[in-house]
């Protein structure tokens, strides 16, 4: 068997916390538009979100305005 060294509760805890800290710096970072990225990122998510919204719209529009196609005429019988 693998020789395993007994769980540290101190080393856990300070794993845990800078877990934590990198998360939320990470997740403010996102959030931060004053950044050159950060506006890049916000920009990006609006434009996104704009484009989606946009053909969403279009397809809507496009299937409510189809012209219906008319009936073909009968043609008379020939005999």
């Amino acid at each position: 068997m693998a020789n395993q060294d007994a769980p540290d509760p101190q080393f856990d805890a300070m794993t845990t916390r800078l877990l934590r800290r990198e998360a939320l710096r990470r997740a403010a970072e996102e959030l931060n538009t004053t950044s050159g990225p950060g506006l890049e990122d916000a920009l990006a998510r609006i434009s996104a979100e704009a484009t989606a919204e946009a053909a969403y719209r279009i397809s809507v529009t496009a299937r409510s305005t189809r012209p219906v196609a008319a009936p073909k005429p009968k043609l008379p019988a020939q005999e």
